[in-house]
């Protein structure tokens, strides 16, 4: 079901680069070592960008978005095929099949909003939708992340009072199923265990989170475990 994801990485511009790492691992430790497989490429890909006559800042930087989330829907393509779930990467809901799920305000003028979705997770045949929103740097970009999990919950909220301002958000379709909004970050400056906004979301992935720890962060090979049973304790 999700070959085409796996097909459509390998075909990035440094995934080579990447390739020998990868297939030396199991998908969990993909998740597992995934702040040592993207600080390891580092020096390869700076001088071929050099080599290139690129410009080196801006694919670190790409390289650094880009190939965290690839390397994320990589190893946990396989997983979800196995367990009914479609993954999309890298595409914007209203492009897709979930295009009922993107959030309107207005509807005479209706305003088309676009919220994060990296990585999703659903069964086509109907169930809970689960959007992960990627990013490398907790810091600098996770707010943004959790203002979308904040506007899904304005969309569906229920309310009789006439005058609530939620009712200026719907969906741009009949729009039936339940949506849980994660973040998977490699946390750069081990932001995650000390932001309050990490509790915004339902869950979250990240390497610098240890076993056990409370709240809704989770080791980065734990998302494997957490496809396998759809999240079944977060609902």
């Amino acid at each position: 079901m999700n070959q085409d994801v796996k097909s459509r990485i390998e075909q990035y511009t440094y995934w080579d680069i990447f390739e020998e790492d990868v297939n030396s691992r199991t998908d969990r430790e993909i998740l597992t070592d995934i702040d040592d497989l993207m600080t390891s490429v580092v020096d390869e890909v700076t001088a071929r960008a050099r080599e290139n006559g690129k410009d080196v800042s801006q694919v670190r930087s790409n390289v650094a978005g880009n190939y965290f989330q690839a390397l994320v829907s990589y190893a946990t393509a396989d997983v979800a095929t196995e367990n009914g779930l479609r993954l999309l990467h890298s595409k914007k809901l209203e492009s897709t099949e979930l295009a009922d799920a993107v959030p309107i305000i207005g509807e005479e003028e209706e305003t088309i909003l676009s919220p994060d979705s990296d990585i999703v997770y659903y069964d086509p045949d109907g169930g809970p939708i689960f959007i992960i929103s990627c990013k490398t740097s907790f810091r600098e970009r996770m707010a943004q992340s959790g203002m979308w999990k904040l506007m899904f919950e304005v969309a569906t909220h229920s309310c009789t009072d006439p005058d609530c301002p939620t009712h200026n958000y719907s969906f741009s379709g009949e729009f039936k199923r339940d949506i849980y909004m994660g973040f998977g970050t490699v946390d750069f400056y081990d932001d995650v265990e000390s932001k309050d906004i990490v509790e915004l979301f339902d869950f979250g992935y990240a390497p610098t989170v240890n076993e056990g720890t409370p709240g809704v962060a989770y080791p980065m090979e734990r998302l494997i475990d957490h496809i396998e049973d759809e999240w079944s304790s977060f609902r």
